[in-house]
């Protein structure tokens, strides 16, 4: 990897409103994993450097052979802007512009022309994962592709988020997780559960308490038969009540 290399086509994503891992994905897909701005290709061997420029592309956006890999990429730039691609716009429609002449055509193909077979769909979604690969390669490895914080197979990654400026420092540090500490485990306690059932303190104690008995209602007062009050005997009145 050409450090030079990496941040002029950091610089030129960063214009063009892509991220440097798809412009780097579709440059190594169009020159075969190699990033040659002289490479050839196409029908007739006529297309050349890092897009693979037609003869007319190549007139109409400055682009040659004898250039190096930054000066290529303003044609590069130059072509794509021309062509429609906009800030913002995906892996596919990047592919499309430069495939298919602009962004949009997901169904159309140059196989006719000499291109791989297939869409740029088939070419984008089935095609491109090895350059993908060189890419991030390109980009300096892992970095390129981690996100804020991230780490590479477990390695404390640098504090910051990688930018179309490369990786940009953060004031704070990445988080960390910490792993609590295991609490030892000393089985049952079997002395404390015998002297539960055999103590004072025994399994009775464990119970909740019997309710209070409730207080008992009053009792009736006893019966008394009424007394009748004894009337003194009249002897004269008894024998009046004979007479008659």
């Amino acid at each position: 990897m050409n450090a030079a290399d990496r941040d002029a086509l950091i610089a030129s994503a960063g214009r063009l409103g892509t991220t440097p891992l798809d412009l780097g994905t579709v440059i190594s897909y169009e020159t075969g994993g190699t990033f040659s701005p002289s490479i050839r290709g196409g029908a007739g061997n006529r297309h050349i450097g890092l897009i693979q420029f037609g003869i007319p592309e190549q007139r109409q956006y400055g682009a040659s052979q004898d250039q190096s890999f930054g000066e290529q990429l303003g044609a590069v730039e130059r072509y794509l802007t021309d062509r429609g691609f906009k800030p913002g716009m995906g892996l596919l429609d990047l592919y499309s512009t430069i495939n298919a002449g602009r962004p949009g055509r997901y169904n159309a193909s140059d196989a006719g022309n000499g291109g791989a077979p297939g869409t740029v769909a088939d070419k984008v979604n089935g095609q491109m994962d090895g350059h993908r690969a060189k890419a991030s390669a390109f980009l300096g490895g892992d970095a390129a592709m981690t996100m804020p914080a991230e780490t590479a197979a477990g390695a404390p990654a640098a504090s910051g988020r990688f930018g179309f400026s490369g990786i940009e420092p953060s004031a704070s540090s990445a988080p960390t997780m910490t792993t609590p500490e295991a609490k030892k485990d000393d089985g049952l306690d079997v002395a404390s559960i015998l002297k539960l059932v055999a103590g004072d303190n025994g399994l009775a104690s464990m119970a909740s308490p019997a309710p209070a008995a409730a207080p008992a209602a009053p009792s009736a007062p006893p019966m008394v038969p009424p007394q009748r009050r004894a009337i003194p005997f009249d002897r004269d009145a008894f024998l009046a009540l004979l007479a008659r």
